[in-house]
């Protein structure tokens, strides 16, 4: 099964592509690790930014895709420009899913995610998002 992990951090969507079981799973070397909103004011980059990852997801034709859920209220909130991120993902045509931090922790308790060979440490947490999709799946 090919899925595919997003984290909205910041102004950018950070993305991880796996393909197969939670037990042999293949990491996509992808050419666009992040996609950047440059401005959330701008009619004519928030158009650029949607544009941008559908065309991602048209690329990689994931059969599930998942967004780290972001608090809406206290300390950890996710910011506005990051729900204006989501939502435009989930205009897109493809079937998005939002993952809550406590659900992916307790079903990834017992997999070793120390080390991650062919990530960049900021794709870190969509790759947990991506291995969740995979775990929901077997």
């Amino acid at each position: 099964m090919k899925v595919c992990g997003i984290e909205l951090k910041s102004s950018e969507a950070r993305f991880v592509v796996l393909d197969g079981t939670v037990d042999d799973y293949q990491i996509f070397v992808l050419k666009t690790n992040k996609i950047k909103l440059a401005d959330s004011k701008s009619q004519e980059q928030v158009r650029n930014f949607y544009y941008e990852i559908g065309a991602f997801l048209d690329e990689h034709q994931p059969e599930k895709t998942g967004i780290k859920e972001r608090m809406t209220k206290g300390r950890f909130s996710g910011s506005s420009i990051s729900f204006k991120m989501e939502a435009m993902f989930q205009l897109t045509d493809h079937e998005i899913q939002l993952v809550h931090s406590m659900s992916m922790k307790s079903k990834l308790k017992g997999f070793d995610l120390e080390e991650i060979s062919g990530l960049n440490k900021y794709q870190e947490e969509a790759f947990k998002v991506a291995l969740y999709l995979l775990v929901l799946n077997t």
